[in-house]
């Protein structure tokens, strides 16, 4: 697609552009014009339908945003804040620098402002920040017909039309009815005796992880959003879900990896700030790392009378490391998404001791065969070897299953504060372990 717009820009071929540029997606496009220079991403987007434009702007990342802002008259901005969604307008703002939100906020109406400014305040990661008020409402005593008739005539200005909600004078949700059970309901049919009236609700301060969690448990598609006093002020849509369950993931790979994550896409974002999301937890893990080289230094002359100990080190070492890991994934996903409770520490840690035990015997089995039978290496070295695997592989596994549940009692991000903890530490009882066992079996 860049490749064909590029040839359009350097033919200077405009009106073929636009025609091609309108049977395009928008999210698309939004990426195309993000590669662009300035001048051309400009050209570009100036060659938009204004709908269309909206549409685009909605998904251009916060690089692109600054840049079609600084080259856009009011007029422009004007339209645009007018026509985008609530909630991809508060996206928008949130991640912009002040100045920007300054002049996009001189160019709105008044009342469009002091909605913006009301949804700004809601605390970040809460239903109240990523909710939209683009919703179809209706009244319970609508005919189906005039109900459709509704649909119709508001439908191009609201985020969804699937699930259309019943609301009071006061604003106060009544239900919820479907445009499929208004298309099968008869013209005379009343909203009342049709509309659901146990509706999934979630608070403006419900936290975004529970939304999430409330979407996949419930299957649902849209969430109204009520206020304190239980009036409808918006609605969630499983778009906005998505998007939060892809920043979390990529959030928590990051945290989990010791990289912090990136504000911009990875092709926008420098070297300095590359290296900086990295250092800090790289930094953390070599001054970790100094305590498994005091643990060997004190085996030194150990290590020098029998050489071959050492070759077996990275092994157990990579092999501990990449078992408490394993587990520290699995539980910290379980608790994140509330499939595993902090309640549950004793049973997981009693199943995991389990699951270590099997491990562990499993692979000192196969590794003493392997060394002993392949290798040649002398059965009281290969005996050592395998029963530093069981041990290390059995902390590994405890260390992994609850220093998560650790860190959420104490309040920390689990994904953040597990990896390193678990390399540390199994790091140095398996060196420590590996030349105790060693000594004691050979006697020394």
């Amino acid at each position: 697609m860049i490749d064909t717009i590029l040839e359009f820009l350097v033919q200077k071929n405009y009106k073929q552009l636009k025609e091609f540029l309108a049977e395009e997606n928008p999210a698309d496009i939004a990426e195309v014009i993000s590669e662009l220079d300035e001048n051309d991403a400009i050209l570009v987007f100036r060659l938009l339908s204004k709908d269309t434009g909206a549409e685009v702007f909605a998904y251009m990342d916060k690089d692109t945003h600054i840049g079609i802002l600084e080259n856009i008259n009011e007029d422009e901005i004007t339209y645009l804040m007018n026509n985008l969604f609530m909630d991809d307008t508060v996206d928008i703002l949130s991640e912009l620098p002040a100045n920007y939100v300054t002049r996009v906020l001189q160019n709105v109406s008044e009342a469009r402002r002091k909605l913006i400014n009301h949804f700004l305040q809601y605390p970040e990661d809460t239903a109240g920040s990523i909710m939209t008020i683009e919703y179809m409402d209706l009244k319970k005593d609508m005919t189906v017909k005039e109900a459709i008739e509704r649909v119709k005539k508001y439908a191009i200005k609201k985020e969804t039309v699937n699930n259309c909600y019943i609301i009071d004078d006061k604003r106060m949700l009544l239900g919820e009815v479907t445009l499929k059970d208004l298309i099968l309901a008869t013209d005379d049919t009343i909203i009342n005796d049709i509309m659901n009236e146990d509706v999934i609700v979630g608070n403006t301060l419900t936290s975004t992880d529970e939304i999430s969690l409330m979407f996949t448990k419930y299957d649902i598609l849209s969430m109204p959003i009520v206020d304190t006093e239980s009036r409808l002020v918006g609605i969630i849509t499983v778009d906005d879900v998505m998007e939060l369950i892809e920043e979390e993931t990529s959030e928590e790979m990051g945290r989990m990896t010791g990289a912090s994550p990136l504000e911009n896409p990875y092709m926008k974002t420098g070297v300095f700030k590359l290296a900086r999301s990295r250092i800090i937890w790289l930094f953390v893990l070599m001054i970790g790392a100094t305590i498994s080289q005091l643990i060997i230094g004190k085996y030194e002359d150990f290590l020098t009378a029998y050489v071959v100990l050492a070759g077996f080190l990275p092994m157990l070492m990579d092999t501990s490391g990449n078992t408490g890991a394993q587990t520290a994934t699995i539980i910290v996903r379980g608790l994140g998404i509330n499939e595993i409770k902090l309640s549950d520490m004793p049973k997981v840690l009693f199943k995991e001791m389990r699951v270590a035990l099997i491990i562990g015997v499993t692979l000192a089995l196969a590794n003493f065969f392997k060394l002993w039978l392949l290798q040649s290496i002398d059965p009281v070295i290969a005996g050592a070897v395998s029963l530093t695997l069981i041990c290390t592989i059995t902390i590994a596994i405890t260390a992994g299953s609850s220093l998560p549940f650790l860190a959420r009692k104490l309040k920390l991000d689990p994904a953040v504060a597990v990896s390193p903890m678990i390399t540390t530490i199994v790091d140095a009882f398996a060196i420590l372990l590996y030349f105790t066992i060693a000594k004691a079996l050979l006697g020394i």
